[in-house]
């Protein structure tokens, strides 16, 4: 990912999965070895989720949509025929098919939001698909009250996913200020992986 979230002054990156920030971490593996790889994980269909890093970014965007496509043609006339593609707001999303977004809105605390892409927010709320979400990562107050501000900028009103920034802000200090603004579709997230393994990769 081209993003150092947290890189605010004297604050801390905040990365979620720093240890993908190398280019030289991961496996390097065909479409059509993910693919094998995800069946033989599960008996059923279950969401496939493109995270990173960042999915979307130069040449891995156009692998992205290649193997969503061969998702979407397998399962077509089954659940969880899209597939989900968490993304970091920079990127263009407006010409991608087969596939749900939950994107990133970088708030001021993540030091990047001069990097979003604003038409990307505009694209979510024109296409109005049920099942796509705007994530908000909160650091402080501050954060809390620009996402407010993106909010009726552009008119958001369905699954808007707030999280705190881990060590920064307790979840319980965030579930307060949501519930005293009563922001309609929103609701709170936290890393779960987080709170059962630590700092433990791929899990």
């Amino acid at each position: 990912c081209g993003l150092r979230c947290g890189l605010d002054g004297a604050r801390k990156l905040w990365c979620d999965t720093g240890y993908a920030l190398s280019e030289k971490a991961g496996v390097e593996m065909s479409a059509e070895e993910i693919l094998s790889k995800v069946n033989a994980s599960s008996k059923s269909p279950t969401q496939i989720l493109f995270t990173g890093g960042e999915p979307l970014e130069g040449e891995k965007k156009f692998f992205c949509a290649e193997l969503a496509k061969m998702v979407y043609l397998k399962r077509h006339n089954s659940t969880f025929a899209f597939t989900r593609v968490e993304t970091n707001g920079k990127e263009n999303i407006q010409d991608l098919k087969h596939m749900v977004f939950s994107i990133d809105y970088k708030l001021p605390g993540s030091g990047m939001e001069f990097q979003m892409n604003r038409d990307n927010f505009h694209f979510i709320k024109e296409r109005n698909n049920p099942l796509d979400e705007v994530k908000f990562v909160v650091r402080d107050r501050a954060d809390f009250d620009r996402s407010r501000e993106v909010i009726t900028e552009f008119q958001l009103n369905q699954n808007l996913i707030f999280s705190s920034v881990y060590h920064d802000l307790k979840p319980v200090v965030l579930a307060e200020w949501l519930k005293a603004e009563n922001i309609p579709g929103a609701r709170l997230s936290i890393q779960l992986h987080k709170y059962l393994w630590g700092e433990a990769h791929g899990v």
